[in-house]
């Protein structure tokens, strides 16, 4: 597999009106930006500290975006408007030849990871959309992701592949489950933490045979449902899953509380004589989610 072309990019100065830019459509920054009030206040006392780099896509006279700048032109459009101060509506921007959709994308993430603040989630969905992208461009099925850190590290944006699995499960598994609290700031450290708990969990369930892999799965969402909001902790999801196990067992719930302990850290777990392996109310059509009926 060769890598996708990258075109040599020529730079030229033009001053431009600020109603001829256009954000780009694929901003890496999804939430708020909470520097905004101070970067606006910023620009209006002292104007742009460096400027925008645009681009034209071929055969547009209207400009957008090349390298993040979405905060900044935003601010600049919102002054233009309050104040109708001149300075506001014309700006001089640095004008880059457009080259391939998925080049322009990871010049925003390169901003982006430059000027620091990036939400995990955000920068998550964005990676992923450049995989979609530069799938479309080498006219391949699927890249692995050996394959993706290479061509990442090769558009400057190193990420190893173990930190794509990561991001991989945030936006596959747990972004349609609990978007409050991605969107509130949950990070990596939590991500790892909830997909830990998750592959315990699991093991727990196969080992008890209170079902199959569709049926924990559910139990799952439910749950990761059920505890999003953005004063997220891991601690009513773990007790949660604890529960419903037990539940499902019929078992002591701190029995399950100590195996998942166990699983957790990676230790064999013996269990108690009194606690058999009986299939849960599943098997006669009971109600998969503690509480829900």
């Amino acid at each position: 597999m060769s890598a996708v072309e990258q075109t040599p990019t020529t730079d030229k100065v033009a001053r431009v009106e600020v109603s001829r830019i256009h954000h780009y459509a694929r901003n890496p920054r999804r939430q708020p930006n909470p520097e905004y009030a101070r970067i606006k206040a910023s620009i209006q006392a002292e104007g742009l500290d460096q400027p925008l780099v645009l681009s034209q896509k071929p055969g547009e006279s209207e400009y957008v975006l090349h390298s993040g700048g979405n905060t900044r032109l935003k601010i600049l459009k919102e002054l233009w408007e309050e104040t109708g101060e001149e300075r506001f509506r014309w700006v001089d921007c640095v004008v880059r030849t457009w080259s391939q959709e998925s080049n322009v994308l990871f010049a925003h993430l390169r901003e982006n990871e430059l000027r620091g603040g990036l939400p995990f989630i955000d920068k998550a969905l964005a990676v992923f959309e450049a995989k979609a992208l530069l799938e479309q461009e080498l006219a391949v099925d699927s890249l692995s992701q050996r394959q993706l850190e290479e061509l990442f590290k090769e558009r400057g944006f190193g990420l190893s592949h173990s930190m794509i699995s990561k991001m991989g499960y945030a936006v596959d598994v747990l972004w349609p489950l609990m978007p409050k609290a991605l969107a509130a700031g949950l990070g990596r450290p939590q991500v790892e933490r909830i997909r830990a708990l998750q592959r315990a969990a699991q093991t727990i369930w196969k080992r008890r045979e209170l079902g199959d892999d569709a049926d924990f799965e559910g139990v799952f969402a439910e749950l990761c449902r059920r505890h999003d909001g953005a004063e997220w902790d891991i601690q009513p999801l773990h007790d949660a899953l604890v529960n419903e196990i037990a539940v499902e067992s019929e078992q002591n719930r701190q029995v399950i509380h100590l195996e998942m302990d166990a699983c957790l850290a990676g230790r064999p777990f013996d269990f108690p004589d009194n606690t058999s392996r009986r299939p849960g109310r599943w098997a006669n059509g009971g109600s998969r989610v503690s509480g829900f009926h």
